[in-house]
């Protein structure tokens, strides 16, 4: 079934860039593994919340969804895949095989893999190459993911499905099921392959290299097609990546923003002052004017984050720098101003 991205980020859909981006940030918040350390389901709404986002906060795949309900531009049917459709054959006429065809079911596919990542902002900003290891189940190589020798099932006749007759209220009734010999494979292993124990699978570890694009933002994630558990007489799961940002001593992204926190001395606010500040791509001097008040906000043009030819910039909140210990000359000072 297609998922409800407007309703996993708790949105209209005629919801604009500005609020998407909003409930996107107070969600990932909420649900963030580091707030919610050990909390199975926290981590799944906070990779389910970066899905939503990944898709309704690029104008393309927004307008496939909107358009087809899938953000490649597949038409979906109205009534779900025809796996769904099987399912539903299957629960009721107990089979196999439906009335529009088939024989009932769809390849399988293999388990899909999260990998959490952590990264600085410098990193997050710079875009990185990165090198990761990881487990998987891998398709055998000495049976090519067969699981052995085989001989078609004689149940079946290698067709993977048999019929069945039941006795119900209304009579007898023909179903189609499937086969339980051989499992719906049509084939019985008769020589197991020693490697995968007759699994057609060995788990192994990976060892992948890939490209972190600059911008990326904290809960997004990065899909490898095909990267995932392998299955019997099916094909390969996705590895995810999901990107979690590292907490910085400095510096706090808001978007394409980033903020800090300056603390002035009193004099510097009253009388005005040139300063010197961090930014993410080095040193800077910019000038405080007279009377700047405590909290206020002095945005600095083109210094934040660099994403799809758009550019963030730099917030420095000011704050009133108070020593803790004042001399008693600094007292009388202080008492005459």
């Amino acid at each position: 079934m297609v998922k409800d991205y407007y309703n996993i980020l708790e949105v209209d859909r005629s919801a604009s860039e500005r609020d998407i981006k909003k409930s996107y940030r107070n969600l990932s918040k909420k649900y963030h593994p580091d707030k919610n350390p050990d909390n199975k389901e926290s981590e799944d709404k906070f990779k389910e919340v970066a899905e939503a986002y990944s898709i309704l906060s690029d104008k393309e795949k927004r307008g496939n969804y909107d358009t087809f309900g899938d953000p490649n531009g597949q038409p979906q049917n109205p009534f779900g895949d025809m796996g769904d459709m099987n399912d539903i054959f299957s629960q009721f006429f107990g089979g196999g095989r439906n009335p529009f065809g088939g024989r009932g079911s769809r390849r399988k596919k293999g388990g899909d893999i999260r990998i959490n990542v952590h990264m600085t902002l410098e990193d997050m900003y710079n875009g990185e190459h990165k090198t990761i290891k990881y487990r998987r189940n891998k398709k055998c190589g000495t049976c090519d993911g067969t699981g052995g020798e085989s001989t078609t099932c004689g149940n079946c006749k290698g067709h993977g499905v048999v019929n069945q007759i039941q006795k119900t209220p209304m009579g007898r009734v023909q179903s189609t099921v499937t086969c339980p010999s051989c499992g719906g494979t049509g084939k019985i292993i008769t020589n197991p392959c020693g490697d995968c124990s007759s699994n057609g699978v060995i788990s192994s570890e990976e060892r992948l290299s890939f490209d972190i694009p600059k911008g990326i933002m904290d809960g997004e994630s990065l899909r490898v097609t095909g990267k995932g558990n392998s299955i019997k007489d099916g094909v390969d799961g996705d590895l995810f990546i999901n990107i979690i940002e590292k907490p910085h001593p400095t510096f706090r992204r808001s978007g394409l923003d980033i903020h800090q926190r300056v603390n002035l001395s009193y004099k510097d606010l009253v009388l005005g002052s040139p300063i010197e500040v961090d930014t993410i791509d080095g040193k800077i001097r910019m000038t405080v004017k007279s009377g700047t008040q405590v909290g206020s906000m002095l945005r600095v043009p083109q210094k934040g984050f660099i994403r799809d030819n758009q550019r963030g910039d730099m917030i420095v909140e000011v704050w009133l720098d108070i020593p803790k210990e004042v001399t008693e000359e600094e007292k009388k000072i202080i008492e005459t101003l």
